[in-house]
């Protein structure tokens, strides 16, 4: 539901009311979902004044971000990322640099909206298409990490100790071998971890 109702916004600002009569949804349950999303600094509103009634509130989304996750028997990985500044600063890939910039000469063309959203249309095309296959690679990549993660999974069987397993999970997934940051994240004494790394360093690890 909250998705829906993110998912309306990004096209435009709306009101709860006008949320709730295009979603088919309860105004009540809507201003709850908006609610929430607002305080977790999702969405943001500004008071509007109403000529037939109360003041009301202008929703709309206070950040663009990039969510991902990917949940396997072997793999747990998520990535939040924020984007949304000016072009010339976001496009760090070839690619993007050059339909960037296509993008930055549709919105200074001076032809009319017709034209304009011909070319626009274009390469928002040419992005869906990039980004699926992008997607297709990640997918397969995640693949073959989780097939090699199940090979971790089975050297870590043959460790009697839960908390050295934890600790080695924690190196192979986050790369950090810190005492202090293990310590934090797994909730284990330092001196515990410390002696599991010794262990794990003359044992398995190079």
């Amino acid at each position: 539901m909250r998705r829906r109702i993110i998912k309306r916004l990004s096209q435009e600002p709306c009101y709860a009311l006008q949320v709730s009569k295009e979603l088919g949804l309860g105004q009540a349950l809507v201003a709850k979902h908006l609610s929430l999303m607002e305080r977790a600094g999702l969405v943001t509103s500004t008071p509007e004044s109403s000529p037939n009634g109360p003041a009301r509130k202008r929703y709309s989304l206070a950040k663009s971000v990039s969510i991902t996750m990917a949940v396997a028997s072997n793999v747990f990985t998520e990535r939040a990322v924020l984007f949304g500044g000016p072009l010339e600063e976001e496009t760090t890939t070839r690619r993007a640099s050059v339909l960037g910039r296509r993008v930055s000469d549709a919105l200074g063309h001076s032809a009319g909206d017709r034209e304009r959203l011909s070319v626009i249309s274009e390469i928002l095309n040419e992005v869906d298409n990039d980004i699926a296959e992008a997607e297709e690679e990640r997918v397969a990549l995640l693949a073959v990490r989780n097939a090699a993660m199940a090979e971790v999974a089975r050297i870590a069987a043959k460790q009697r100790s839960p908390e050295k397993k934890r600790v080695l999970f924690h190196i192979l997934d986050e790369r950090d071998r810190e005492v202090g940051s293990i310590s934090n994240s797994l909730n284990l004494r330092e001196f515990v971890v410390r002696t599991i790394l010794n262990e794990l360093e003359r044992d398995l690890l190079s």
